[in-house]
This record gives structure tokens, C-alpha cells and sequence, in this order.
């Protein structure tokens, strides 16, 4: 059985301000990181404050994505103001220590609230709460 093509999608909510890139299969760093910077830019665009991650069907990314992705992409991803930050686990243990690895490394520093989720549907709930987004200017941030 042949392997269904390694991609990325992104969907948005503007009513919810909510954005989701789901990624499938192992996608090349190419891949990555063009879903990665489209990402930054639709939300750019749109002003979107809630961010879902949706790894569950991407396998490993490889090292040197990882490095990209905390030095390059992150800095520009805490520029967008993002208030929740959502992360659906992939299946592959190979994903969820990369993902483990780059969020450990950007948690001191990450102003959104960041949660893992087992499904893309608690991810929703999550995002789609309205308790702890701050609507004002002082910097206020919920711990759960």
C-alpha cells in the first residue's frame, strides 16, 4: 500500500479567531517549512490569537527542522500575539519528542498559553473557550 502524499493544510475560524495547521505523513523540510511560514502569514493576515497544532498524523521531524523552527520560525510566531497555543500529539513517539524537544526550548520565553491534546476535538473545545484569553493590555495569562 503506497503512503498517502506527506502535506500540510491549514484551516481558520475568523468568527473564532482560531487557526489550524494540520500536518500528514512525513513531510520534507521543504514541506515543513513552507506549512510553517504559510501558517505565519495567514495568521499575520487574519490576526488569529488561537493556534491548534495538529501533529496527530505527522511522523518525526528531522533535526535540523527542529533547530529552524525555535531559531527562525519562533521568534516571527511570537511576534502574532497568540493567546492559546494547541498541540494534538502524533501517534509517532518520534514526532512527540521533537515536538517535546522544541517546546521545552521556547517555553521560557512562549507568551501564549500552550496545552496538548489526545484529539483534534479537545484541542477545539480548548481553543474555542473563552476562559483565559486576555482582552486586555496588561499581559495577563491563565496557568492550568
Amino acid at each position: 500500500m503506497e503512503e498517502p502524499l506527506a502535506t500540510y493544510t491549514i484551516d481558520t475560524n475568523g468568527a473564532r479567531r482560531v487557526l489550524t495547521l494540520h500536518w500528514h505523513g512525513f513531510v520534507s523540510s521543504e514541506v515543513y517549512r513552507e506549512g510553517m511560514l504559510e501558517a505565519l502569514k495567514t495568521s499575520r493576515q487574519g490576526a488569529y490569537i488561537c493556534w491548534i497544532m495538529d501533529t496527530k498524523d505527522m511522523k518525526v521531524i528531522r533535526q535540523m527542522d527542529q533547530e529552524w523552527t525555535v531559531a527562525t520560525w519562533f521568534p516571527q510566531f511570537q511576534l502574532l500575539g497568540v493567546q492559546k497555543f494547541a498541540i494534538v500529539v502524533s501517534d509517532d513517539i518520534f514526532n512527540q519528542m521533537a515536538i517535546s524537544s522544541m517546546i521545552a526550548k521556547i517555553r521560557p520565553h512562549i507568551q501564549a498559553t500552550v496545552e496538548y491534546f489526545q484529539t483534534l476535538q479537545e484541542a477545539v473545545n480548548w481553543v474555542q473557550d473563552p476562559q483565559g484569553l486576555s482582552t486586555d493590555d496588561f499581559g495577563l495569562f491563565s496557568i492550568k
